[in-house]
């Protein structure tokens, strides 16, 4: 019997044609890796975002260690600092309407904490802000004119400005203080306005 080749030659080329039916077979470079594995995180923690490139936590971070009670003591000395700088600032200008400036300053502290129901808490940390010994039945303008002006106006003046202030409380609708107050012929004028009004001695 006629054959082409050794039974050997004819297992190779069978063993060729198989590898052949499989398609071509590319080794895995040893230079590629597998991602690793990342854990999942455990129950009850947030996932960090990134804003602006930072990471961050949005697990709630306290910015200070104060309470409610201490945060709301350092606003209410910053409000009166604030006002102590309007006193600075009238003091070093010529301009005779930059009163109302400071003015404005005191009308908005007391009426901000007057709508909080705050007023004694405003007061008792005026006088100790100013230094002055504590009277509960102060007038809450006639205080923070009287802590915040170092001690450079009379009684009088203090009198008036704060029956002035107690006029735009009980009268202005929405006015800008000073246009109010001008428009009614100025400070004396709205503290004579009060006292023909409501007597000097209501507050």
């Amino acid at each position: 019997m006629y054959t082409n080749g050794t039974t050997a030659d004819v297992q190779g080329k069978r063993g060729i044609a198989a590898c052949n039916s499989r398609g071509p077979t590319m080794s895995e470079p040893n230079h590629i890796r597998k991602a690793p594995q990342i854990p999942n995180p455990p129950k009850g923690s947030m996932p960090a975002v990134e804003v602006n490139n930072v990471q961050t936590s949005r697990n709630p971070v306290p910015r200070t260690g104060l309470s409610k009670t201490e945060m709301r003591e350092k606003r209410l000395q910053q409000r009166l600092i604030h006002v102590w700088h309007a006193w600075d600032d009238f003091q070093e200008t010529r301009d005779r309407d930059a009163v109302y400036e400071y003015l404005r300053a005191v009308f908005s502290i007391v009426q901000h904490y007057r709508w909080k129901g705050r007023t004694k808490k405003l007061i008792r940390r005026a006088f100790k802000f100013g230094e002055l010994p504590f009277d509960k039945n102060a007038d809450p303008f006639t205080v923070i004119i009287r802590c915040t002006c170092e001690q450079e106006l009379d009684r009088k003046t203090i009198s008036k400005w704060s029956r002035a202030l107690r006029y735009v409380a009980r009268v202005r609708k929405r006015k800008p203080l000073k246009e109010f107050m001008k428009g009614r012929g100025g400070i004396n004028a709205c503290a004579d306005l009060y006292a023909k009004r409501f007597g000097r001695g209501e507050r």
